[in-house]
C-alpha cells in the first residue's frame, strides 16, 4: 500500500504527462498549420487546453489515487490492449491535430460553419461525460485489465446507470465533435479510425469484464448498452 506523499507524487507526475501531450498536439497542429489565425483550431485546441487543465485541477483536489494508478505501467495488460491503446493514443493526441493543421495549410474544403457550432456544443458534452465517468469510478485506470491489487467492483452510479463505458462514449463524442469543427474529410478518417479502435476496445473489455469481474454479469443484465444508449 502507497503512502499518500508516494500517491500524491505519482498523480503529479501523472497529469505532467498528460498536460505535456496536450501541448505537444497543439504545438503539433500550428507547426503544420503555419498559422495562429485559423478559427476552427484556435477554437478546439483552446478548448482542448482549457478543459484538459480543469480536470486536471478536479482530479488532483480529489482523485489522487485514481491519476496515480492510471500513470503506472500494469503488468496484467490484455495483449490486445497493448495494440489497441497506442493506436488510440496515437491518433487522439497527435495524429487528429497534425491532419488538422496539414489541412489548412493545404487548404483542403471545409463543411460549413453551422457544422463547426454543433461540434463545440458535443465537444462540451464530451467533456462533461467524460470527467463525470472518471470521477465516479476510482478504478478508471489507462489500460485494460481485472484489478486484483484494487479490489476492483462494479460501479452502477452515475453514467454508469445509463451505459456501461459511458467514459468510452465521451471518446466517441468528443472524436464527432473535432471532426466537425475542424470540419475536414482528413480529420473525419482519423475520427472513424478513433470511434472504430474504441469500439472494438469496448467489445472486448466487456468481455472481460463479464468473464473475470465478479458482479458484472448481473450489473449487464440491468444496463444492457455497453457504448450507445437505445443502440449497443
Amino acid at each position: 500500500m502507497e503512502n499518500t506523499n508516494e500517491v500524491r507524487r505519482g498523480a503529479i507526475r501523472y497529469l505532467i504527462i498528460l498536460l505535456f501531450q496536450r501541448v505537444i498536439g497543439a504545438c503539433l497542429y500550428f507547426f503544420t498549420a503555419g498559422t495562429f489565425m485559423d478559427l476552427r483550431g484556435t477554437t478546439n485546441l483552446m478548448l482542448y487546453l482549457v478543459i484538459s487543465v480543469i480536470s486536471c485541477v478536479i482530479m488532483f483536489f480529489g482523485y489522487q489515487e485514481t491519476l496515480n494508478e492510471r500513470g503506472k505501467k500494469q503488468e496484467n495488460t490484455k495483449g490486445w490492449d497493448k495494440i489497441l491503446l497506442p493506436i488510440y493514443w496515437l491518433l487522439g493526441f497527435f495524429g487528429i491535430y497534425f491532419f488538422a493543421g496539414l489541412s489548412v495549410r493545404l487548404e483542403w474544403s471545409v463543411i460549413s460553419i453551422g457544422w463547426f457550432y454543433l461540434g463545440i456544443f458535443l465537444y462540451l458534452i464530451s467533456s462533461v461525460l467524460t470527467i463525470w465517468s472518471v470521477v465516479e469510478n476510482k478504478h478508471f485506470e489507462t489500460t485494460s485489465r481485472i484489478q486484483d491489487n484494487r479490489e476492483q467492483k462494479v460501479i452502477t452510479t452515475g453514467p454508469y446507470r445509463i451505459v456501461r463505458h459511458p467514459g468510452y462514449l465521451g471518446i466517441l463524442i468528443w472524436a464527432v465533435a473535432s471532426a466537425l469543427m475542424f470540419g475536414t474529410l482528413a480529420v473525419g478518417i482519423v475520427a472513424f479510425i478513433i470511434i472504430v479502435t474504441i469500439c472494438i476496445r469496448t467489445f472486448l473489455e466487456d468481455k472481460m469484464l463479464i468473464n473475470e469481474l465478479d458482479g458484472y454479469i448481473e450489473y449487464s443484465k440491468s444496463v444492457k448498452q455497453r457504448l450507445i444508449p437505445f443502440v449497443w
